[in-house]
C-alpha cells in the first residue's frame, strides 16, 4: 500500500522520538547478539543524505544511524560501525573530514574520509535535520523549533543563533561564511547575510502564492550569495536571485514532494523526491525536465561532482548513479524490496523467503545471494514452508496457493477451492499439511497436497498462523487471542483459554509440550502443558510481535514492529534483546540450530544472525 505524504515520513517519526525515544534503544536493554544484512545489499534502512568528496569518494547516511561510504564511486558500498543507532538526517563533507546529525541532538564527525566517527556535543537534544559546511570549520545545523547552531571551529564547539521562528526547519545551505538560507515547516523561510547573526523571513508567501503558506521546504541549496533554491512539497521549487529579497516560483511540472537539490552552477540542477523523482534544468531553473530513474522509491538526497557524475538516495537503502548527466540511472545497490511475510529454510543452504505481489526469494548458500524466483502470480504470499530441498509450498492471499518439486526453479498453481486468504501453513510430513485463513478456515491434505478438505476449527475467527509437531498435535491462532487445538490431526479442534483478547499473529511449538505465541503490544504467551495454560511472558516492548520460532523447549525467537528481535535461551524466564541494526518491521523468524537465523520483513529486509555479546533485561511473571 503506498501512502500519500504531506510530510516527510522520516521527519513524521522523528518528531515522536523526543516524547517515546527510540525503540532500538529501549530503556534498561542490552543488546544480546548482532545481525547482519543479506538482502537488500549492502544494507536496506532508508538513506537520507548523500555527499561526495570528488567522484570516487562518498557518505551517505539514514536511518539507525545507518553509514555508508565508498571509495570507487560506488561500485562498492561499504557499511560503517556507527557510534549510534539514532536516525542521522544530514550530511556535509569537505575533504576528508564530514559532520552527520541527526535524532536527540546527535553529531558524528569523521576526519578519516568516514572510516571512523566519533560524536561531537550540539548542546541539545532536539533533533537536528540537516548540517552544511562551507570550509572545514564554518557549519551550520537545523532542527525542530527554529534550532538553528552554528560552529567556527569544525564542531569542536556549537553555539545557538537566534532563528526568531518555532517551525522546525529541515534545510540548511550557504554560499560562503556569509550568505545563507534555512526553511522548513508551514512555509518557514529564513535568509542571513551575516553568517546567522541575524536571521530574517525570507518573504512572504502569501504574497506571492496563498498556497505556498502552507506547504513545507524540505531541501535548500546556495550557489552564490545572491542565488539560493529550496524545494518541497506537492512540487514547489522556489528561487531568489537577490539574496531572498524576492523569490519567484519556478514550473517543476511535478506534484511529488520534493526532498533535495543539487546545483554544479548558476546554471545547472538536480532535484530528487519522492515516486523516483528526478528533475534536471540547464537554464537556472526557468525549465525543468523529468529524467527517468526507474524507481519509484523515495528519494531524499541527490549530488553530482561534475556535469556527468551524480547520485541519488533514499528509501530502502537505494542508491542510484548516472555517469551521462541523468539521461540514465543504474542502481548502486541490490536486491529486491517487496515486503517479504515469511522465510524458511529446508537445510544450512536452501532457504526461500516470500511475500508481496508473488515475490518467492531463494538462496543455495546461507543467504549470502538471493535470487528472484517466478511464481507467475501477483497474490500476496503469506507463507512457506519446503519439506526438503526440493518439495516446497507458498500459500497467500485469494486462495493462491503454490506447489514446487525442483526448489523452486518452477512453481505450479494448485486448486485451494477457496476465495479466503491463507495466513498460516504447516507440514509436518510430506503428506499431512494444513492451511489456515480468514473467518476460523482451515485445510487439510493428507496425500501431499493432491487435495485439501475442509476441517471443523471451532472458531469463525481469522486464524494467522498454524504449527504442528508431528501428524497429529497441532494448534492455530489469530484474532481475539483464539487459540485451537488438535491430537487427531485436526479431525476435532477445540478452544484453548489464551487469557486474552489481544490479536495473535504466531505461533511455534519446540516440542509437544513447550510452545509460544505471540501477537498486539508485545505479547508473548508460553505454554509447557501443550497449551493446557498459557502464561504470559515480559517482552520489555510495546510494539506487536508478529513472528516467533521455538528451536527446543529453551531457545526461541520472536520479531515484529521497530525492528524487535527478543530472544530467550531459559524458556522464556528472560528475554534478551538483539540488535537487528533496523527499524524495520520484521513479519518472520526462523533458525536452523542456535548459530544459523533468519529473519525477514518490510522493504525485502533479510537479516541473518551473526553472534552474541550482551546480558539480559526482564524476568516472566504468572498470569492472573
Amino acid at each position: 500500500m503506498r501512502l500519500t505524504r504531506s510530510w516527510p515520513i522520516w521527519l513524521s517519526v522523528a518528531l515522536f522520538l523526543g516524547v517515546a525515544g527510540l525503540l532500538s534503544a529501549h530503556a534498561g536493554e542490552t543488546v544480546l547478539a548482532w545481525w547482519r544484512w543479506q538482502n537488500p545489499r549492502p544494507q536496506g534502512n532508508p538513506l537520507y543524505a548523500l555527499a561526495f568528496s570528488d567522484a570516487r569518494r562518498g557518505l551517505a547516511v539514514g536511518r539507525d544511524g545507518a553509514i555508508l561510504r565508498t571509495e570507487d564511486g560506488g561500485q562498492k558500498w561499504l557499511v560503517v560501525r556507527s557510534p549510534l543507532n539514532t536516525p542521522l538526517y544530514g550530511l556535509a563533507a569537505k575533504g576528508k573530514k564530514a559532520w552527520a546529525v541527526g535524532a536527540r541532538g546527535e553529531i558524528l564527525f569523521s576526519n578519516t574520509s568516514g572510516e571512523t566517527w566519533q560524536t561531537q556535543k550540539s548542546g541539545t537534544k532536539q533533533h537536528l535535520y540537516a548540517v552544511w559546511f562551507s570550509d572545514e570549520k564554518r557549519g551550520w545545523a537545523v532542527g525542530v523549533e527554529g534550532m538553528i547552531l552554528a560552529t567556527q571551529d569544525g564542531g569542536e564547539t556549537w553555539r545557538l543563533q537566534t532563528s526568531n521562528t518555532l517551525k522546525h526547519l529541515t534545510a540548511v545551505a550557504f554560499a560562503d561564511d556569509k550568505y545563507g538560507v534555512a526553511a522548513g515547516a508551514d512555509g518557514t523561510l529564513l535568509v542571513t547575510g551575516d553568517g546567522g547573526a541575524n536571521w530574517t523571513v525570507g518573504l512572504e508567501l502569501a504574497r506571492l502564492s496563498p498556497a505556498l503558506a502552507n506547504r513545507n521546504f524540505l531541501g535548500a541549496f546556495a550557489v552564490a550569495p545572491d542565488k539560493l533554491w529550496v524545494v518541497g512539497t506537492n512540487g514547489v521549487i522556489l528561487h531568489t536571485s537577490d539574496a531572498g529579497e524576492t523569490w519567484k516560483e519556478q514550473p517543476s511540472n511535478s506534484s511529488s514532494h520534493l526532498y533535495a537539490l543539487n546545483f554544479l552552477n548558476d546554471k545547472q540542477g538536480w532535484v530528487a523526491g519522492a515516486d523516483g523523482t528526478i528533475l534536471h534544468t540547464t537554464d537556472a531553473g526557468a525549465t525543468w525536465s523529468a529524467q527517468v530513474s526507474n524507481t519509484a522509491q523515495l528519494l531524499n538526497a541527490v549530488n553530482f561532482v561534475d556535469d556527468k557524475t551524480g547520485w541519488a538516495a533514499g528509501e530502502g537503502g537505494a542508491i542510484l548513479a548516472t555517469v551521462d548527466g541523468g539521461e540514465t540511472w543504474a542502481a548502486q545497490t541490490g536486491g529486491a524490496r517487496e515486503m517479504l511475510n515469511a522465510v524458511h529454510f529446508a537445510s544450512d543452504e536452501h532457504g526461500w523467503a516470500v511475500g508481496m505481489n508473488g515475490t518467492i526469494l531463494a538462496t543455495d548458500d546461507g543467504g549470502k545471494i538471493w535470487r528472484e524466483q517466478k511464481s507467475n502470480v501477483t497474490a500476496n504470499l503469506r507463507a512457506v514452508r519446503f519439506i526438503d530441498k526440493q518439495q516446497g509450498w507458498a500459500a497467500g492471499e485469494r486462495g493462491t496457493l503454490l506447489h514446487t518439486i525442483d526448489g523452486g526453479a518452477t512453481w505450479e498453481q494448485k486448486p485451494s477451492n477457496t476465495e479466503a486468504s491463507f495466513h498460516g501453513l504447516a507440514f509436518p510430513t510430506a503428506n499431512d499439511g494444513w492451511l489456515v485463513a480468514d473467518a476460523g478456515l482451515v485445510l487439510h491434505t493428507g496425500d501431499g497436497g493432491q487435495s485439501w478438505q475442509p476441517q471443523t476449527s471451532a472458531t469463525q475467527f481469522w486464524l494467522e498462523s498454524v504449527a504442528f509437531t508431528d501428524a497429529k498435535l497441532g494448534w492455530a491462532v489469530g484474532e481475539s487471542g483464539v487459540i485451537i487445538h488438535t491430537t487427531d490431526g485436526g479431525e476435532s479442534w477445540r478452544v484453548q483459554e489464551s487469557g486474552t483478547r489481544k490479536w495473535l499473529y504466531a505461533v511455534s511449538f519446540g516440542d509437544a509440550k513447550h510452545g509460544w505465541a505471540v501477537g498486539e503490544d508485545g505479547l508473548i504467551l508460553r505454554t509447557t502443558d501443550g497449551g493446557e495454560t498459557w502464561l504470559v511472558q515480559i517482552s520489555a516492548v510495546p510494539s506487536n510481535l508478529l513472528g516467533v520460532y521455538a528451536l527446543n523447549a529453551k531457545f526461541a525467537w520472536t520479531v515484529g514492529l521497530n525492528g524487535i528481535i527478543l530472544r530467550t535461551e531459559d524458556g522464556g524466564r528472560r528475554w534478551y534483546r538483539d540488535a537487528s541494526t533496523t527499524t524495520t518491521p520484521l513479519r518472520a523468524v526462523m533458525f536452523r540450530d542456535g548459530d544459523s537465523g533468519w529473519a525477514t520483513g518490510r522493504d525485502g529486509v533479510i537479516l541473518r544472525y551473526a553472534g552474541k555479546g550482551g546480558e539480559s533485561v526482564r524476568t516472566v511473571f504468572k498470569r492472573k
